[in-house]
């Protein structure tokens, strides 16, 4: 129904259709002319001239050159029937050159219309075109920022590896570390944030040294009065534009300024850099830089070199999970907790050798409940739960392997989330004697 009352209302796209559609109406207009009063004198006086539609529809619909065309076949036709009848002399001459002009002025008005809609078709198309050219562009690019973030989330493997490799490093120097850990490590972080132009600089006793132990990129300098690397100086946090506050409005010549912040507080040096891939300076990546630039830290003090610490050492363990934390207020990183205890009391040798499994960025203490049984916390710092739970199933195949079928004298607990386990890790840590004024104990029962 809609196509018979388009090609009524539009006509024949084809154009033989169309000029066989003028001769028609042309004829029904002749005749219609022919047959009623308008050849009498009188007759314009008292009847509509109803012949002057067919040259006007055909106007309208086709423009003018068909509208033209019909309004000359109607009034020659005319003309041609009266002198065949001898009735020429009376032939309306004002009415044959009314209905021409007439169609004229339709078949103009149609041709100027139809040449503005084309327009607004072009132009229709071509925005048509250019929103599809758009939302394949963006659905490209979503499905390559995607495959980024799951490259990006793949790199836990060679994260670990790059971090026991900087581990290695320092054991090997006991002195001078940061001239043989600057270019891996600046070189790890590049590749976690996009670090294009970059220096790593000391500090020692609250002093910077002005010279760069590594660079990444040219045209690197250090600007001390700096105002955005002055902040970080100050507040020992990583900054970038990114993450000023609204009041804030620093013109810093550098993108990124991280501190190289160890577990007991002390700034050993910083990274700052220029130029940096900011598609790659996600929260998840962030939070890496963070975590990375602690554990160099770490190793640039004299006082840490590995984090698997002994029952003594709770007051450091608590400064590792006090970190973790802070990444989880400020980046998001969530990070967990996975406690090994020896419930029959024989399997201490064995609980022990889990260190030798340990990952880059874990943290390891061995200490004891409160009734002596030996205990194993593992700190996993940027570990969601699940990947928690798969190292948690690794541990028990790698625990079984000495143990046999003793496995279940081992109780695992966890993994425990910083973010939603809160309580009971307080807990825990009260009871494996790891009391800190800033923990909130709320039970001493056992778990």
């Amino acid at each position: 129904m809609n196509n018979i009352w388009n090609r009524f209302i539009i006509g024949f796209k084809q154009d033989g259709f169309a000029w066989l559609e003028a001769i028609v109406v042309s004829v029904l207009s002749i005749y219609i002319w022919t047959q009623s009063d308008s050849l009498a004198p009188s007759s314009t006086e008292h009847n509509f001239f109803w012949p002057l539609f067919g040259p006007l529809l055909i106007a309208l619909r086709y423009g003018f050159a068909k509208g033209l065309i019909s309004a000359l076949l109607t009034t020659a036709g005319l003309a041609s029937i009266m002198n065949a009848t001898g009735l020429l002399e009376y032939y309306p001459l004002s009415l044959a050159v009314g209905l021409i002009l007439v169609a004229m002025i339709a078949g103009e008005f149609h041709d100027y219309w139809h040449s503005i809609n084309q327009k607004h078709i072009l132009d229709h198309t071509y925005m048509a075109q250019k929103l599809d050219s758009f939302t394949q562009n963006y659905h490209l690019l979503k499905v390559s920022h995607d495959q980024l973030e799951q490259r990006t989330a793949g790199q836990t493997v060679s994260l670990r590896a790059s971090i026991s490799a900087l581990h290695k490093i320092a054991s090997k120097h006991s002195s001078h570390r940061l001239e043989h850990l600057g270019h891996p490590f600046i070189n790890l972080m590049a590749e976690i944030g996009g670090l294009e132009v970059a220096g790593i600089y000391r500090v020692t006793d609250g002093k910077v040294d002005p010279q760069a132990h590594a660079t990444l990129g040219d045209h690197h300098r250090l600007v001390l009065s700096d105002p955005m690397l002055q902040d970080m100086l100050e507040t020992q946090k990583l900054l970038s534009p990114a993450k000023l506050d609204e009041n804030q409005v620093h013109k810093s010549r550098y993108q990124l300024c991280i501190p190289l912040l160890d577990t007991h507080k002390t700034l050993q040096g910083f990274v700052i850099a220029e130029h940096a891939k900011f598609f790659m300076l996600t929260p998840a990546n962030v939070a890496l830089l963070s975590l990375v630039s602690n554990h160099a830290a770490d190793l640039l003090s004299d006082a840490i070199v590995t984090p698997i610490l002994q029952a003594h050492q709770s007051t450091l363990f608590l400064s590792y999970l006090d970190r973790a934390e802070y990444n989880k207020r400020h980046y998001g990183a969530d990070s967990t907790l996975v406690v090994c205890i020896d419930t029959i009391g024989v399997h201490k040798k064995s609980l022990d050798s889990i260190v030798n499994y340990r990952r880059g960025a874990d943290v390891y203490w061995s200490c004891q409940t409160k009734h002596g049984q030996h205990a194993l916390v593992v700190l996993l710092p940027l570990t969601s739960v699940y990947d928690a739970q798969q190292y948690i199933k690794r541990l028990k195949e790698l625990v079984s392997l000495t143990i046999g079928n003793h496995i279940d004298d081992i109780d695992i607990l966890g993994p425990l989330s910083l973010e939603q386990d809160q309580k009971q890790i307080k807990t825990l840590m009260n009871e494996f004697g790891a009391y800190d004024e800033s923990l909130a104990v709320y039970s001493d029962d056992l778990i």
